[in-house]
């Protein structure tokens, strides 16, 4: 009887183990299509509550190396109270750039799916913060891990400038 006690709890720890493997990084990967279902069309109930669960092409964590952030963390909870300070070195005045985000969520089936976006209106001199509660625009169910996407825009160019992993709000 231990034996098959035993068959039982091995393969469920090598789940466990591997659904704590976390997001990998790199470079950001060309804009294109996302893959995903658009906000509005999913009930699901999320996959892991860290990015591992991603299965869309060109999702991997990043940050340039003249961004950081605050605190540094592997995911970042979006609940009421929660605040992400972002410091751009980069930031260059004299070419008026403005700072956004986009945030997406991953769905059950590992698809990165688009959630909403805005402007860093709090921006001085390269340093703005991102202040939760945010949660996923248009779906029930969750919680949901996904990405938020950290922008700069100079003119007509805009640049993906870190991407970081996120844990949603289940309400805003």
């Amino acid at each position: 009887m231990a034996t098959s006690k035993l068959a039982v709890f091995v393969p469920l720890a090598l789940v466990s183990a591997l659904a704590l493997a976390g997001c990998t990084t790199g470079a950001p990967a060309e804009s294109g299509a996302d893959g995903g279902t658009t906000a509005g069309e999913s009930t699901d109930t999320g996959g892991a509550l860290d990015c591992s669960a991603a299965t869309t092409e060109g999702y991997d964590l990043f940050l340039d190396p003249a961004l950081t952030v605050e605190p540094a963390l592997d995911v970042y909870p979006l609940e009421a109270g929660d605040t992400i300070s972002f410091t751009y070195a980069a930031h260059n005045g004299d070419a008026y750039p403005t700072y956004g985000w986009l945030s997406t969520y991953i769905t059950s089936e590992g698809d990165v799916a688009p959630s909403t976006g805005s402007f860093f209106f709090d921006e001085v001199d390269g340093v703005f913060t991102f202040v939760g509660p945010e949660a996923v625009a248009g779906i029930d169910g969750g919680p949901y891990a996904g990405f938020l996407d950290i922008e700069v825009t100079i003119d007509t160019t805009t640049t993906v400038i870190g991407r970081i992993c996120v844990q949603y709000a289940l309400t805003e």
